[in-house]
């Protein structure tokens, strides 16, 4: 047996596990109602969303052709990664969500081997561009931490 054989099946029962994830956020979605009309969309379209993007990224694993997964140069990194959102979900209510998802996006970028001066950069525009989204553009209440009311 070749060793990308048993990498290929990883990636594909993983590609199968997001589309069923996918289908039952989906499904699970549906039933959201709510007793008053706030938008038309109510709240389905989000966790529909979410489940479109999870269908589309396992059916990439399952018919892709692309390279098989490697393990990263630093063998840590993937359980560092969990550190970093364990943290970040520990972080973001004393913090805000500013600083939290700077120091998230921080830890992603230095984990995946960018430099420091642009792992700041991207950091930093990765935690305005999603402040800008969720609390302008969508108006969801997002924890201001240590940065006030």
């Amino acid at each position: 047996m070749s060793p990308e054989g048993p990498r290929l099946s990883a990636d594909r029962l993983l590609g199968v596990a997001l589309i069923v994830i996918a289908g039952l956020t989906l499904w699970s979605a549906q039933s959201l109602v709510v007793a008053f009309a706030a938008d038309p969309l109510g709240p389905k379209g989000f966790p529909s969303a979410v489940a479109t993007i999870l269908a589309v990224c396992g059916a990439l694993l399952l018919f892709g052709r692309g390279l098989p997964f490697a393990w990263p140069e630093r063998r840590a990194a993937p359980f560092l990664l969990l550190v970093v959102m364990a943290a970040y979900a520990l972080l973001l209510e004393p913090l805000g969500f500013l600083l939290a998802t700077a120091g998230l996006a921080l830890g992603v970028a230095l984990l995946f081997g960018a430099r420091l001066w642009m792992a700041l950069l991207t950091s930093a525009a990765t935690s305005a561009a999603l402040w800008a989204l969720f609390d302008k553009l969508l108006d969801l209440p997002l924890p201001k931490g240590i940065l006030g009311a």
